[in-house]
């Protein structure tokens, strides 16, 4: 696995930064994306242990331009993709009835979850490695099932990830001939700064679970909903 290459977003802390070391450990040379320099103090110290296969980049999910910026760098660098890891994240939390809902927040949950893998995928696509199977995960949540049944709460986010959801059956489709596979993970409830102390997975079950479902990832079960578990899930 020492030639394959992922970009992961949001890799500075939680379930990104364990995919990060992760993948790492199990050889893939890693392009870690980061939006602030100060919550990027793990990141960078694990490019400390890994100087030959972590590169770490400052980038904006929600800014076109420096995505366009920083595809552009690797371009030039004649980097090539194996695996494009939609992991950055937004939870407008106080967002939990139509009576009271900050917009601004809304609005940023569509920017960071579902228009920012967009965007990266049409940036990032021509630097994937088409000479074999390359993937593209697009970290969602049950969250924005349509079908499952759910309590109302978090607007915004739930719907940004049917959003998302809804991008990963796209590309799927537009993709498959291409030697592209796309999926949507649900991660869990997951112990991190978004999920909370209390949540029911620790991250490096998560992380592995995640990393597992791509693994088995293929043109035949190409755009589809699992659980980190490996349970299909309805869209």
């Amino acid at each position: 696995m020492s030639n394959l290459v992922v970009l992961i977003t949001g890799a500075n802390r939680g379930i990104g930064f364990e995919l990060t070391r992760q993948y790492l450990i199990n050889g893939w040379t890693v392009i870690a994306t980061y939006r602030n320099l100060e919550t990027a103090v793990d990141l960078i110290s694990l490019k400390g242990k890994f100087p030959n296969k972590l590169s770490i980049e400052l980038m904006d999910i929600t800014c076109s331009e420096k995505i366009k910026t920083l595809a552009s760098k690797l371009s030039e660098e004649n980097i090539k993709l194996d695996l494009i890891v939609n992991n950055a994240g937004y939870l407008d939390r106080e967002n939990t009835s139509i009576h009271t809902i900050n917009y601004a927040n809304a609005e940023m949950c569509f920017k960071v979850n579902s228009l920012g893998p967009l965007y990266l995928t049409h940036c990032f696509l021509p630097l994937m490695n088409k000479k074999r199977l390359c993937k593209i995960a697009v970290i969602s949540s049950a969250m924005g099932s349509l079908s499952l049944e759910q309590s109302v709460d978090w607007y915004g986010y739930r719907m940004s990830k049917a959003a998302a959801n809804m991008l990963v059956v796209n590309l799927s489709k537009e993709l498959v001939n291409d030697n592209v596979a796309v999926v949507a993970v649900h991660p869990g409830w997951v112990q991190t700064d978004m999920g909370g102390a209390t949540a029911r997975e620790n991250v490096v079950d998560s992380a592995l679970g995640i990393m597992k479902v791509i693994l088995n990832l293929s043109v035949d079960n190409t755009g589809n909903l699992y659980s980190f578990n490996g349970e299909e899930l309805p869209f």
